[in-house]
């Protein structure tokens, strides 16, 4: 499928927010270095490339949300949405633990937000963020988060998982 420039931007931008920060506090090198290459991959389509190195990733570092992520953009992109739903699903849940210990970490509560819209799950993601918008008034990014779930739906609608009755 041909892409726009823009939509590769987008794409690119999207990958690098999930997978080229440190994948923890202190990430492993060479799972670092392996989100890196799979993060090449992606941003030149070559999925299979991708999903092979962030499983080998996932082997070393298999509490890293940002390569579930990644393994659920691949996963979509090579036609597995059940496998795709799952790797969200663990992101969502490994993020959500971090935000427990980070409540008010808006780079955490984002990312959960943002697992959301790509679950599908629009309307829990946003009260999600409107929840963390009244808990924490002081981060203004959370007071934007509808304005936020509107531009991912619309700059990545095709990373993101038909409802799950429209899976099988």
């Amino acid at each position: 499928m041909f892409r726009t420039p823009q939509t590769l931007r987008r794409l690119a931008g999207l990958i690098a927010v999930t997978l080229c920060v440190p994948l923890a506090a202190e990430p492993d090198a060479e799972a670092q270095d392996l989100a890196n290459r799979a993060n090449l991959a992606m941003a030149q389509e070559d999925w299979e490339k991708a999903d092979r190195l962030l499983e080998e990733a996932l082997e070393i570092a298999d509490d890293a949300p940002e390569l579930w992520i990644g393994r659920g953009f691949t996963r979509q992109r090579l036609d597995r949405p059940e496998d795709a739903r799952e790797s969200l699903e663990t992101a969502l849940e490994l993020y959500k633990e971090r935000v427990e210990e980070d409540p008010g970490n808006p780079v955490l509560v984002m990312n959960v937000g943002y697992t959301l819209v790509l679950l599908n799950r629009r309307e829990d993601a946003v009260d999600y963020l409107e929840t963390a918008a009244e808990n924490h008034p002081e981060q203004h990014a959370f007071q934007r988060f509808e304005e936020i779930v509107d531009g991912l739906e619309e700059n990545f609608s095709e990373f993101i998982l038909p409802e799950e009755n429209e899976d099988g």
